[in-house]
């Protein structure tokens, strides 16, 4: 079981098992339903605030910074 929600499915399939035992009615039903809650208003509002040049300009910042501190332990090493 790899799903997110198997924690809170798992015991839904011992419970079945065990009222099937107990009533001795084996084609019961214990059934349950997974509904997602909508998304927060915080979440909503930055999602609507980000675009595309945002991240293109954090991508390439971090790329940077990460190049530069490649090279400078390069030359730090090389001394």
């Amino acid at each position: 079981m790899t799903n997110r929600d198997s924690a809170g499915i798992y015991p839904q399939y011992m419970y079945e098992s065990i009222l099937k035992k107990a009533t001795n009615q084996f084609d019961f039903k214990f059934k349950i339903r997974s509904t997602p809650f909508p998304p927060s208003h915080e979440v909503l509002e930055r999602k609507a605030g980000t675009d595309s040049g945002t991240l293109i300009f954090l991508t390439a910042t971090t790329f940077a910074m990460l190049m530069t501190t490649i090279a400078g332990h390069l030359v730090n090493e090389r001394t």
